[in-house]
C-alpha cells in the first residue's frame, strides 16, 4: 500500500494540471459550400480526413500561441487546398494535380478568451501564392503539405513569434 498514496497525489496533479491547458476548438460551417475540401468524386481522402487533418493543424498552433488558462475557438468558413482534382489514366481515376494556378487558401475567424471574456478576436483571409517556390518542411506524404506552411506563417504574423510545431 505504500505505492497508493503516491499514484492518488500524481492523478489529482496531472488533473490539476489538464485543467490549466489551453482548450481549442474548431468549427466548420457549411464545409458543402467550401471551394475545396476534398474530392467531390471519391478519390484517395474525402473531406472528412481533410476537415480533420485540418482541424488538427489548427488545434496545434492553437495551442502553441496560448497562455496558461486561455481558450481558443476557429470558425472556418471556407478551404482551398492546394492543386486541383482532375482525372488520370485509362480508368480515369480522379489525382490532385499541383501547380502554381491551383494554390491553397483558408478563410477563418478565431476568438481568444480567458475566463470567459474576449481577450483577442481576428478574422483571417490566406491564401500561398508561392507554396511551390520556396522550401517545405513538411514531407511529401504529408496530405496538408503545402497548407501547413501557410498556417504557420499566418500563426508566426499573427501573434508575433514563430512557431515550433512537430513536423508530420
Amino acid at each position: 500500500m505504500k505505492w497508493f498514496k503516491p499514484v492518488v497525489m500524481g492523478l489529482l496533479l496531472s488533473g490539476a494540471a489538464s485543467q490549466a491547458m489551453a482548450a481549442v476548438e474548431v468549427v466548420f460551417v457549411k464545409p458543402e459550400n467550401f471551394a475545396d475540401i476534398g474530392n467531390r468524386f471519391g478519390s484517395l481522402r474525402d473531406a472528412e480526413d481533410n476537415m480533420k487533418d485540418i482541424k488538427d493543424a489548427l488545434i496545434e498552433r492553437g495551442e502553441a500561441v496560448l497562455s496558461a488558462g486561455q481558450d481558443m475557438k476557429f470558425t472556418v468558413t471556407d478551404v482551398k487546398l492546394a492543386g486541383e482534382m482532375r482525372p488520370f489514366g485509362r480508368r480515369m481515376e480522379w489525382v490532385r494535380v499541383i501547380k502554381p494556378l491551383y494554390r491553397p487558401a483558408m478563410q477563418f475567424s478565431y476568438v481568444i478568451t480567458e475566463g470567459g471574456k474576449t481577450v483577442r478576436e481576428g478574422k483571417a483571409d490566406i491564401n500561398d501564392m508561392s507554396f511551390m517556390d520556396r522550401f517545405n518542411r513538411y514531407f511529401t506524404s504529408d496530405p496538408l503539405r503545402y497548407e501547413k506552411p501557410m498556417l504557420d506563417d499566418w500563426f508566426a504574423k499573427e501573434f508575433g513569434r514563430p512557431l515550433k510545431v512537430a513536423r508530420h
